[in-house]
């Protein structure tokens, strides 16, 4: 994994895939379209939960995404109607895989340390991980 730090932009790879960290506003946009698939924007304005964000800020929005390759789109006529070309489940996994590299010098076993010491993982808890582990090496 490749990770350089652009002004508020962490960027990384991930299966030779350019990841970039989402702010708030987008992801939220994102969410909506990883759960409704294709839309246009006049339609993700009737779902997002913010009914005040102007139609403008979200064609922004949607276009800052293509532009960031989170999103493509296909046309009919002048409008456009867009679609995630990055799985939820990617995101989250070259999210997770940033953290863990920035804060747990890219240890997993810090990762599940902290959640012991915090007490948010239990002995039963680590049982389970253990027999997924077992279960998955024996695969």
């Amino acid at each position: 994994m490749i990770v350089a730090q652009l002004n508020y932009l962490v960027i990384f790879v991930l299966n030779d895939t350019i990841m970039k960290k989402l702010t708030q506003k987008e992801e939220e946009v994102m969410q909506l379209f990883w759960l409704n698939k294709a839309m246009f924007v006049k339609e993700l304005k009737e779902i997002h939960p913010d009914q005040k964000l102007h139609y403008n800020t979200l064609s922004t929005v949607v276009r800052t995404l293509e532009e960031r390759g989170f999103l493509a789109h296909e046309s009919f006529g002048k409008t456009h109607r867009y679609f995630p070309i990055i799985t939820e489940e990617d995101y989250r996994k070259g999210t997770l895989g940033n953290v863990v590299q920035k804060y747990f010098d890219n240890s997993y076993r810090r990762v599940v340390s902290m959640f012991v010491e915090e007490k948010n993982l239990s002995v039963d808890d680590l049982k389970k991980l253990i027999k997924e582990i077992e279960n998955k090496n024996e695969e």
